[in-house]
């Protein structure tokens, strides 16, 4: 079994739409996949229920039936409706995220899948539980990790400080995708923040994707599967 880790600069840079497109492509050609996200935070009630979306996308994108409450449990096992950090969300309904659920959930898909993806909560520095950052659990877990960034002003600099903070923690890069989350940014911030991220990061694999440029690994010669470990 091989596995991926995703994490973005900041909040709302499209990990999970990465996270499924991958699952959904290395499905579509014949892989068991395995989705896992150790903690998540932020419900929604439709029709009566409360609904975390994200994991609701990663039971789709495995293939997954999203009523099934064990397959949801071994997807994701803690969930707290406050659209906070998880531990504070967890507090609030006087809870705690439990570490050890949070390095179980690999184990869970071991005999059933080829390739398992995991997905943080938020950016490396987020907590994840009282004790634990993520950045920790990436290497706790041994995963390669996939940043994923938001392609607006001000990404260069998010970018560059979440690659710092992986080195320096010894965490294994092995890719960026650059989003395109607003289909009215202007098409040469667009281009040159993805030029400059490829000049000043020349070793690191960068895909553009979004609106404009669906997540195409076969436009940047890159294989989805190269990326896990």
């Amino acid at each position: 079994m091989k596995t991926l880790f995703v994490s973005g600069t900041d909040t709302e840079v499209g990990k999970t739409w990465v996270s499924c497109r991958i699952l959904t492509e290395l499905r579509e050609h014949g892989h068991r996949v395995g989705a896992w996200k150790p903690v998540c935070s932020g419900a929604v009630e439709r029709d009566g229920q409360l609904v975390w979306e994200d994991v609701q996308c990663l039971l789709q994108a495995i293939g997954g039936d999203e009523a099934d409450t064990e397959l949801q449990k071994r997807v994701c096992p803690q969930r707290f409706t406050a659209p906070l950090a998880p531990n504070i969300a967890a507090r609030l309904e006087g809870d705690r995220v439990l570490d050890d659920v949070l390095n179980a959930g690999l184990v869970h898909w071991k005999d059933q899948a080829d390739y398992v993806l995991v997905e943080g909560a938020g950016g490396l520095l987020s907590p994840t539980s009282d004790q634990l950052l993520v950045a920790d659990l990436v290497r706790q877990l041994n995963c390669p990790l996939l940043l994923v960034a938001a392609n607006r002003l001000g990404v260069i600099h998010q970018t560059l400080a979440t690659v710092e903070v992986a080195l320096a923690r010894r965490l294994q890069v092995v890719g960026l995708v650059l989003n395109q989350v607003d289909p009215d940014l202007d098409p040469t911030l667009a281009e040159s923040n993805v030029s400059e991220l490829r000049r000043l990061l020349p070793r690191l694999t960068i895909v553009p994707s979004g609106f404009n440029q669906p997540l195409d690994s076969t436009a940047q010669d890159v294989e989805f599967i190269d990326w896990f470990g």
